[in-house]
């Protein structure tokens, strides 16, 4: 198993609630399955996975049994998830529709249920990924739920929801944790806690009362520069060996973080932002790339870069897949600004490709043109007479 696979699931499925909560051992299968999936995958396949693979990856001691895989397996199948809609409603599923064990094998194939299609396979916008290392380091569920919401609004660098929401989000079941300060000891703090020491990211939160009672919770999520991968400094020679081992995915990223102004681009969210951007700018996705962060640099209203690059390159996405083209060579920073300016980007860049209109003439409009030309020409008319010298 690698744990450098991607993780990479639909938002929707990301704020799904989980009716009666995956285990920890359940989690770490299905975002296992998951990681298997490639992005040109248009059907389920059956995901396997070694006996020995479980027995390293659920934290089994001794022997491989089979029977309590048996057992692991066949509770996972009872698991049902309720995923929020776009209309209102919602879609209940279970998360795996068929499990084999074929005997002398030491592989276990699993299969997702056809439903959970739209949230996991030919994923284009609106989903959020991670290494698969990051959760797998994890021993708490809770710590699992809150690093995959974590991630979904990292690139706005922060999140508020009510407490009872969140609850159900990170698979606290309805009747556990009734007091607020019990779920904050005891799955709150340390779900943050070994998030920020195991993962890529760094959280912190408070509190929002209502009266006395805590009614939401605020967090504020960075990325831990000192756990993502950097060049030490080391000679020339070296240095220069370790580039060459590096994809031309990661030298474009060391290059293009040395552009950016108080932000850097981690490994994850810079694999999303290429994966959108060369599929719309092929060979000019450096230059295209280049120029967006020279204009975030320099515009100061610009208060989340990664967030603001992030939306821009969604609506370029957008109109590449309507039939236009779109260029960031015209996008300038503004330097004249009002009160309540808000961020934006010129009408060229949510305009297709395609002649614009001229505008009709309005005749009331003509008429004033017409009285005015002529009162300055009376004008003119009378300053000439008068400048004229009489013999």
């Amino acid at each position: 198993m690698n744990s450098k696979y991607l993780v990479t699931q639909g938002n929707q499925l990301i704020e799904a609630r989980q009716k009666k909560p995956l285990t920890t051992r359940e989690q770490k299968i299905i975002l296992t399955m998951v990681s298997m999936i490639e992005p040109t995958d248009e059907d389920f396949k059956d995901y396997v996975i070694s006996v020995r693979e479980f027995h390293e990856m659920l934290g089994l001691e001794g022997r491989e049994h089979y029977t309590q895989l048996k057992k692991i397996v066949e509770d996972l199948m009872s698991k049902v998830v309720e995923i929020p809609s776009e209309s209102g409603g919602w879609v209940m599923t279970h998360w795996v529709s068929r499990a084999e064990y074929i005997d002398g094998s030491g592989m276990i194939q699993l299969r997702f249920a056809p439903d959970l299609k739209p949230y996991l396979l030919q994923l284009k916008t609106a989903f959020t990924s991670y290494k698969l290392s990051n959760i797998l380091s994890l021993k708490s569920g809770y710590s699992i739920r809150l690093y995959e919401l974590m991630k979904k609004w990292y690139h706005l660098g922060r999140w508020e929801c009510p407490v009872k929401e969140l609850k159900g989000k990170i698979g606290i079941e309805a009747n556990a944790y009734k007091q607020y300060g019990h779920f904050k000891s005891r799955v709150l703090q340390p779900a943050i806690t070994e998030v920020n020491g195991k993962t890529d990211l760094y959280i912190s939160f408070k509190e929002i009362k209502k009266g006395r009672s805590v009614e939401r919770i605020e967090f504020t999520i960075q990325h831990a520069p000192e756990k993502e991968v950097q060049l030490p400094n080391l000679d020339k020679n070296k240095k220069s060996q370790q580039l060459e081992e590096l994809s031309e995915q990661d030298k474009l990223r060391i290059r293009l973080n040395a552009l950016a102004e108080g932000y850097q681009f981690d490994t994850t969210f810079f694999t999303q932002l290429h994966q959108g951007a060369s599929l719309i700018w092929k060979d000019d996705t450096e230059k295209e790339l280049e120029m967006l962060i020279r204009y975030v640099n320099e515009e100061k209203t610009v208060k989340n870069p990664l967030g603001f690059i992030k939306s821009k390159i969604t609506s370029a996405w957008e109109i590449h897949e309507a039939g236009g083209r779109i260029t960031f060579a015209d996008l300038q920073p503004v330097e004249e600004r009002w009160t309540g300016r808000e961020e934006k980007l010129p009408d060229w860049f949510t305009s297709k490709d395609k002649p614009q209109e001229a505008a009709k003439p309005n005749p009331r409009l003509e008429e004033e043109k017409a009285k005015v030309l002529e009162k300055l020409a009376q004008k003119k008319g009378s300053k000439l007479k008068k400048d004229t010298p009489t013999s």
